[in-house]
């Protein structure tokens, strides 16, 4: 696994994790983040300037950054990591990006001769510092078998789904879950506290009813203190559903739920909340359920 060299650009809230689980296990990585102070300081960390320096000095290139024009620009820009590429090089986008992105990606590196595989990620920052996050990939199996050793240090299981943009497709579906999921709970609170119900023993009933989940345990906090830290942010889960809701537009798969979520979302984030976690949706119903 140390045999291979790993280049790495993105270093947001989850990249920055990622990385320290590479270092923290004694994998020297090249960076690059557009930020650079958000880069770390570790012996075992090599800064690049540009893109194309991470691939001149790595065999796989990981891509953790927030959406699909990012991730091509880092890709075909003038100063791109396809210009520093090597003919046995393998770039891992585990960014979450339309499926049809990650396929427009594929064909073009293969193209400079290089391989490309989606490996999108579900789970939050706390997963990603514990090495616990579930990995969702597409594309070639020698390639995901090639890489297996080093994603295995962020995830407990891979799920290998299919050819090229599956991943991609399995992580907005999943997120489908999470937005309804967190519709619910907030929309359950909500209503209990419109009957005169304190919203504290709501969640407390919820919490200790077959309902319950993790991931409510996770926002408990949040939600008490009406505070949104942001684990992952209501821009991000806006971004992803009008991704599957563009998808399935362009397979005509009528399915009207994430349409809604998404519109939900999306006032969420343009209401100024847009950085906050996905569980202030909790403010945005508000208004519109609990009496005046």
């Amino acid at each position: 696994m140390t045999a291979t060299r790993i280049g790495w650009a993105g270093f947001g809230s989850m990249g920055s994790r990622m990385v320290r689980r590479l270092l923290d296990n004694g994998i020297p990585v090249t960076g690059y983040n557009r930020t650079p102070e958000r880069l770390p300081s570790h012996p075992l960390f090599r800064p690049a300037r540009t893109p194309a320096e991470i691939a001149e000095n790595a065999d796989v290139v990981f891509l953790m950054v927030t959406d699909g024009p990012v991730s091509r620009a880092l890709l075909e820009g003038p100063d791109g990591i396809a210009r520093g590429l090597h003919p046995a090089s393998l770039v891992v986008n585990m960014s979450t990006v339309a499926p049809e992105e990650a396929q427009d990606e594929a064909r073009f590196l293969l193209e400079k001769g290089a391989g490309y595989l989606d490996v999108p990620v579900s789970g939050s920052v706390v997963p990603a510092e514990k090495g616990e996050l579930l990995l969702l990939a597409g594309g070639d199996g020698v390639a995901l078998e090639r890489v297996r050793p080093v994603l295995s240090l962020f995830g407990k299981k891979i799920l290998h789904f299919g050819p090229t943009g599956s991943g991609m497709k399995a992580k907005l579906v999943i997120n489908l879950l999470l937005a309804s999921h967190v519709e619910a709970l907030v929309q359950t609170l909500l209503v209990g506290e419109s009957l005169g119900l304190d919203p504290r023993q709501v969640l407390g009933m919820i919490l200790e009813s077959p309902l319950a989940t993790p991931f409510y345990q996770i926002k408990r906090s949040n939600l008490e203190r009406r505070s949104y830290d942001k684990a992952f942010s209501a821009n991000l889960m806006a971004k992803d559903l009008d991704l599957l809701s563009l998808t399935l537009l362009r397979n005509r798969i009528p399915a009207p739920l994430p349409f809604e979520l998404g519109r939900h979302f999306r006032e969420l984030a343009g209401s100024g909340r847009g950085e906050e976690d996905v569980s202030a949706l909790y403010e945005y119903f508000r208004d519109r359920i609990l009496p005046r």
